[in-house]
């Protein structure tokens, strides 16, 4: 079970717009890519904290309006750049996903 618009727009709490939709598409599509190369082979979409991680990664760029850098809400304050960070892992995403990494190990490689 993948996640989809749908599950989108329940946790948003709105139906998108038919001209929205491929936007979280493509969202959706690219968060699941970073998060299957930062976990590795132990991904897994039907994880229900990988599908929780994905979905919020989602919104969160959703929020993020393009060529923003930064914004503080006291006093007003959006910084522009030439591109946005906001598609990235979040530090909150990474942390949340450290469980379904693959541990550090150490291999002994012996010569016979």
């Amino acid at each position: 079970m993948a996640v989809s618009v749908a599950d989108i727009e329940v946790r948003v709490g709105r139906r998108f717009e038919e001209a929205e939709k491929p936007r979280v598409e493509a969202f959706i599509a690219d968060a699941a890519a970073l998060i299957r190369d930062y976990c590795g082979s132990r991904y897994s979409e039907e994880a229900p904290g990988i599908r929780a991680v994905l979905c919020g990664e989602v919104i969160r760029w959703l929020a993020v309006q393009p060529g923003i850098v930064s914004e503080r809400v006291g006093d007003i304050e959006v910084q522009f750049g030439p591109t946005s960070s906001a598609q990235q892992l979040s530090p909150a995403a990474r942390t949340a996903l450290k469980r379904y990494r693959r541990p550090l190990s150490i291999v002994r490689l012996e010569r016979g």
